[in-house]
């Protein structure tokens, strides 16, 4: 029972963070939206997913900007600016450090796949 009620609350939280993605999102403020602390929610998401919450929401910033990088037109600058990083160069580094390869080179090249797990609450959503 525990456990459905973990899967609701990260679905949830799964939601939320897609629908905000665009900007910086403070982990104190998801806290209040689930109704749990800080603390315990981290807790709760990392056992639940095997991930932090901090890493998760990366991950779903860089899956954003793989789709805007092959499905637009739109500067690699304003794809970072619309993700949440800080500087091309941040955004950069980052996508570099996940995918081994840079945004320029992805866009340069349609035939590259890259691993990108949909959000966990599409993934739940289709077990439940």
């Amino acid at each position: 029972m525990a456990h459905d009620i973990h899967i609701t609350v990260v679905c949830a939280l799964s939601k939320w963070i897609e629908n905000h993605l665009g900007r910086v999102i403070h982990l104190e403020e998801l806290a209040s939206y689930s109704g749990y602390s800080l603390w315990h929610m981290q807790k709760l998401f990392k056992e639940s997913t095997g991930i932090s919450l901090g890493k998760y929401i990366r991950e779903r910033r860089l899956a954003g900007a793989v789709y805007q990088l092959s499905a637009s037109d739109t500067p690699i600058f304003d794809i970072a600016m619309d993700f949440g990083f800080g500087s091309q160069s941040h955004f950069t580094y980052m996508f570099r450090k996940r995918f081994n390869i840079t945004p320029h080179e992805f866009r340069q090249n349609p035939d590259i796949t890259l691993d990108i797990a949909p959000p966990l609450h599409l993934i739940h959503q289709k077990t439940a």
